[in-house]
């Protein structure tokens, strides 16, 4: 029987036909195979193995990450960053990518495992910017990025980032607000306002091991049982978040604006308004309030202090100054959408 037997392929003998050699380079050249290049940006930037003891198969490259198996409930969140700041500061960009990611998965109480990554850019030098401010602050905080998606032939430049982590203990909701609990401010007051934007940054020169010791505070109030919700403080600011608080509570959250510290040299205003780098809104039973204040006390950049109280009622947050009392939103007028549960 003439011909080649299943499973193998013919001798080459002599010069390839033509037609052959044109469809080699037609998928040389195809736009789906060119584009695998801009993986090289990545993978020039963030550990191959992550994950060392998994063995080869955790090592990046694969069509998904590989991760150690987690005891504890997952976490899961998102964040895709502004078109403005990724254009005007790549490298800032790709740092707050992964720091508001990781302040996510703290708010709930988590603790972070994986991030992953989906960068569109005009060029590799945009890209690269945008890749070392990620991994600055994977080196920083100790997460891996383990994957994700890179065009370095786009129109514009915008990054999205997600974060897997665990829940260890017991879960921060901010649904989990109830009448009757302090809203007490955790805030890193050390810093300044990062160029002309609204970010309080207290991270970007701090010692690596005081950033991950405030995350891992988050952990640990929730495990002792000193908060029961909690919220980042996020582009909203702290009324925007507080807001947000008092919508998922189905609650009225009353804020004082007085016992509301800025740090010095900071008008009150753009302390209301402005996004921290490590900022969070607890909901906290009055007796522990304390103990909250105890296990922060050993940080004195942090400052911990009782801002306001959630009372029943329809979900409202209240403003409080100087005697007068306005209601700065109220439930009938959603702001997310994701109210209290039925």
């Amino acid at each position: 029987m003439s011909g080649a037997s299943a499973g193998t392929l013919p001798e080459s003998g002599g010069p390839q036909p033509p037609a052959l050699e044109a469809l080699a380079q037609r998928l040389r050249d195809s736009a789906g195979l060119v584009s695998k290049r801009d993986i090289q940006a990545p993978a020039g930037r963030f550990a191959h193995q992550p994950f060392p003891h998994l063995g080869p198969a955790a090592a990046l490259g694969d069509d998904a990450a590989l991760l150690p198996a987690a005891a504890a409930p997952l976490l899961l969140a998102c964040e895709g960053l502004h078109p403005g700041l990724v254009e005007e500061d790549p490298w800032f960009a790709g740092w707050s990518g992964v720091l508001v990611n990781l302040s996510d998965i703290a708010a709930m109480g988590g603790r972070p495992l994986a991030l992953v990554n989906s960068l569109w850019a005009e060029g590799a030098g945009q890209a690269q910017a945008v890749l070392d401010g990620m991994a600055r602050a994977c080196e920083v905080f100790g997460v891996p990025m383990v994957g994700g998606h890179t065009n370095l032939h786009s129109p514009y430049t915008a990054l999205s980032v997600a974060v897997l982590g665990t829940a260890p203990g017991p879960v921060l909701s901010a649904r989990a607000a109830r009448p009757g609990d302090g809203c007490v401010l955790l805030v890193n007051t050390s810093g300044r306002f990062y160029r002309h934007y609204p970010f309080w940054d207290g991270a970007t020169s701090a010692e690596p091991a005081l950033l991950r010791a405030h995350l891992e505070l988050l952990v640990q109030l929730a495990a002792q049982g000193l908060a029961h919700g909690a919220k980042d403080i996020s582009m909203g600011g702290l009324v925007g978040t507080a807001v947000m608080f008092a919508e998922a509570a189905g609650c009225r959250l009353e804020l004082d604006l007085a016992a509301i510290q800025p740090p010095p040299g900071v008008e009150l205003e753009a302390w209301l308004d402005c996004f921290p780098s490590f900022g969070f809104l607890l909901a906290v039973a009055p007796a522990q309030l304390a103990a909250l204040q105890q296990l922060i006390a050993p940080y004195p950049d942090l400052l911990c202090a009782g801002i306001g109280a959630f009372a029943a009622g329809a979900s409202e947050l209240v403003l409080h100054q100087e005697g007068q009392r306005h209601s700065f939103w109220q439930g009938q007028e959603p702001l997310t959408g994701f109210g209290a549960l039925a």
